[in-house]
C-alpha cells in the first residue's frame, strides 16, 4: 500500500524534492511514482530531481543518473540538478569524471552557494584531502553556520595529521550543533592523533552516549584502550563494533590485533586475514593470480609440478621474524619459493640457506603467472599456531660456511663486552618513528661511564639520519660507527654475531638478533605492537630476548632507569658509584 504521499498534490518539484529528502526510505517509491508521473504530464524536467534524489537515497545509483540524463539542455543550467548528478556519478565505478563536471558547473552557475563546495569537497576528502580543505573552506565562508561543513573540513586535517587544527574546527561545529556522533568521534580521533589517550577516550565514550549504535566510536574506543593497555576492555568495544560494522574490514583487522596482543591466537590469526582490505594494505601487491592455500593439504610437495610463492607483504623485521615458518613448510615438503625484498635477499639465500629459492619480490603482479601465493604472516593461521606452539627454536639463521671478509670483523679489545645498538626506527612510518625512537642522548652518559670504565666496547648499528646523533661522541676510542659501512643485512648479521649484547629499540635489527640467537635487550614503547604480548619482560619467539617497557606513554627516562639497573646487576657493579670514584 503506497502512502498517503500519493494522495497529496504538489505545486512544484522542489516540494516534492523536500519531501523526499526526508521522509523514511520505505516511502521513497512513493516520490519516486509523483515525480515520473508529474514529469510525464509536465515534460518538466524539474521533476526529475526529487525523482533522481528518490533513488539516490535508495543507493540506486545506476538507475538514479539514466533519470537525470533525461533532462534537456536547459535543465543543465539549474545549480540543483547539478549537484544533484555530481552526487550520483561520484557513487558508481566510473563516474568521477561525470561528478568532477557536474560540481564544476554548479559552481560555476552560482559560486556562492555553500552546499556546492560542501559535496565537491566531500567527493575529494579521502583521496584529495589538501584539495578538500579548500573547498571546505569556501563551504563555510558562505555558510559559517553549517555545522556538516565544519565537521568535514575537520576529517580533511585529521587525514593531512593536522590534528591541532582539527580540534579547533570540530569544536566549531560542536557548537552549531553538538548532537552529531560522528563529530564526537572524529574530534576523538584529533586527540588520538595527539596521543591524549584520555580525551580521546572522552570523546569516543560521549559519541556512544549519544548513538550506542555508532560502530566507529565503539572501534576506535577499543584502539585507545589498547594504547593504554586495557586490552581486556578493549575487547568488548571491538567485538561490539564489529557486530554494529560486520562488513568493516577495519573493525575485524582492529579486533585481530587486540586478540593477538592478549595472545589469543587463534582468533587473532583468523581475524587478521582481513587486513587485505583495510586501507593500510590495500597497496600490497600479491605476486601471482594464483590462489591461497586455505590449509596444508592444498600446498604443493616437492616433486609436484607446482610450487608455492611465499612473499613478505610488511617490513624487514616482519620477514626476519615470520621466516621461521619457512623451516615448517621444509619439514612438511612443501614446495615453495620466498619473495623477499632486495635489502633481505642475500641474508636469507646464505644465513637461511635458501639459496635460488629465495628471489627478490616483484612490484607488480605477473598476471601470467597462476602458481599459488601465500603472504608471510598468513603461515602461523596456516599453522594453527597458539602460544604454546610457536616455533620459537632459535637461532634459525646461521652464519654461513667459508671467510669473512675482513671489513666485517670486530677488532678485538682487551677487555668489555662487545655491545651493539639502534635507537631509532625506520622514519618512514611516522607514527610509529615517534613512538618507537629514543633519543641517544639519554642513554650515551651512562654507556660513556661503561666505556670509560673498559666494562663494554660499543658498535652502532644505527643506519639513515639518526646515526647523526653519534656525532657528540663518535671520537671515543671504544665506539665503532658501521652506518657506512654495511651495505645489506646479511652484513649486519656478520656484526650481530660477534657481539655479546644487542640492544634495540624495535626495529628490524632486533629481530635478526634475537633470530641469531644473541643476547638482545629491546626498548619498547608504552603501546608495543602485539608481537610483543602484554606486559611481558620475555618473548616466546626469541628465547634470548629480554623486554624493557615504558611504564607511561613516551616515559623513555623511565626505561632508561630501568637499563641503569640492568647493568648493575649484569656487572654485578655500581657503575654510578664507580664513574664518581673514577672522576675523584
Amino acid at each position: 500500500m503506497l502512502s498517503d504521499l500519493q494522495d497529496q498534490s504538489y505545486e512544484n518539484a522542489y516540494q516534492l524534492m523536500e519531501v523526499g529528502a526526508s521522509v523514511p526510505i520505505k516511502e521513497l517509491e512513493g516520490v519516486i511514482q509523483k515525480a515520473e508521473k508529474a514529469h510525464l504530464a509536465t515534460k518538466d524536467n524539474l521533476w526529475l530531481l526529487p525523482w533522481g534524489l528518490a533513488l539516490w537515497r535508495q543507493k540506486l545509483f545506476v538507475e538514479a543518473l539514466a533519470v537525470l540524463d533525461k533532462g534537456n539542455d536547459q535543465i543543465l543550467f539549474n545549480t540543483d540538478f547539478q549537484i544533484l548528478r555530481g552526487m550520483v556519478a561520484r557513487k558508481l565505478p566510473d563516474g568521477y569524471q561525470i561528478a568532477l563536471a557536474s560540481y564544476r558547473t554548479g559552481i560555476l552557475l552560482d559560486p556562492e552557494r555553500s552546499d556546492s563546495y560542501y559535496n565537491f569537497g566531500n567527493m575529494l576528502m579521502d583521496d584529495e584531502p589538501e584539495v578538500a580543505e579548500r573547498i571546505f573552506n569556501f563551504s563555510v565562508q558562505y555558510d559559517p553556520q553549517a555545522a556538516q561543513s565544519w565537521h568535514n573540513l575537520g576529517i580533511t586535517l585529521n587525514h593531512q595529521s593536522r590534528y591541532e587544527e582539527a580540534l579547533n574546527v570540530f569544536r566549531l561545529s560542536l557548537r552549531l550543533d553538538p548532537m552529531v556522533a560522528d563529530t564526537w568521534c572524529n574530534l576523538g580521533l584529533a586527540y588520538f592523533g595527539l596521543e591524549d589517550f584520555e580525551s580521546a577516550e572522552s570523546s569516543f565514550e560521549h559519541a556512544i552516549s549519544l548513538d550506542a549504535t555508532h560502530g566507529a566510536s565503539h572501534i576506535n574506543m577499543g584502539n585507545v584502550l589498547i594504547s593504554v593497555l586495557k586490552p581486556d576492555q578493549a575487547l568488548t568495544f571491538l567485538e561490539k563494533g564489529v557486530e554494529l560494522e560486520s562488513s568493516s574490514a577495519n573493525s575485524l583487522w582492529n579486533l585481530s590485533l587486540c586478540y593477538l596482543l592478549l595472545g589469543q591466537y587463534k582468533q587473532g590469526w583468523d581475524y587478521y586475514e582481513s587486513r587485505f582490505a583495510t586501507k593500510t594494505f590495500e597497496d600490497l601487491i600479491r605476486p601471482s593470480l594464483g590462489a591461497q592455500p586455505k590449509n596444508l593439504l592444498e600446498c604443493p610437495k616437492i616433486g609436484e609440478d607446482e610450487e608455492l610463492l611465499v612473499w613478505s607483504e610488511q617490513g624487514l623485521g616482519d620477514a626476519i621474524q615470520f621466516s621461521r615458518y619457512l623451516n615448517l613448510l621444509d619439514a612438511l615438503k612443501i614446495n615453495y619459493k620466498f619473495m623477499t625484498r632486495p635489502a633481505l635477499v642475500k641474508l636469507f639465500s646464505q644465513w637461511f640457506g635458501l639459496g635460488e629459492r629465495v628471489i627478490k619480490q616483484p612490484n607488480k603482479t605477473n598476471k601470467e603467472d597462476l602458481r599459488c601465493q601465500i603472504p608471510l604472516l598468513s603461515l602461523p593461521k596456516l599453522f594453527g599456531t597458539e602460544l604454546s606452539t610457536i616455533p620459537s627454536s632459535t637461532p634459525y639463521l646461521k652464519q654461513p660456511e667459508g671467510p669473512i671478509d675482513e671489513s666485517l670483523l670486530i677488532t678485538p679489545h682487551p677487555a668489555g663486552l662487545s655491545v651493539g645498538i639502534v635507537w631509532a626506527s625506520n622514519p618512514d612510518n611516522k607514527a610509529m618513528y615517534r613512538n618507537k625512537s629514543m633519543p641517544l642522548e639519554l642513554f650515551m652518559p651512562r654507556l660513556i661511564d661503561l666505556l670509560d670504565l673498559e666494562l663494554i666496547n660499543l658498535h652502532c648499528l644505527q643506519f639513515g639520519e639518526d646515526a647523526k646523533q653519534l656525532d657528540p661522541f663518535r671520537n671515543h676510542p671504544r665506539i665503532t660507527d658501521w652506518s657506512k659501512t654495511l651495505k645489506d643485512f646479511s652484513e649486519t648479521a656478520h656484526i650481530i654475531n660477534q657481539l655479546d649484547l644487542v640492544i634495540s629499540v624495535d626495529t628490524a635489527v632486533a629481530h635478526l638478533s634475537g633470530a641469531l640467537n644473541r643476547p638482545t635487550w629491546l626498548l619498547l614503547p608504552h603501546n608495543a605492537d602485539f608481537r610483543w604480548l602484554k606486559d611481558r619482560l620475555d618473548s616466546p619467539w626469541y628465547p634470548t630476548m629480554r623486554l624493557f617497557r615504558q611504564k607511561e606513554h613516551g616515559d623513555w627516562p623511565g626505561l632508561i632507569n630501568d637499563l641503569k639497573t640492568a647493568m648493575d646487576n649484569l656487572f654485578l657493579l655500581d657503575i654510578d658509584g664507580l664513574s664518581n670514584a673514577k672522576l675523584r
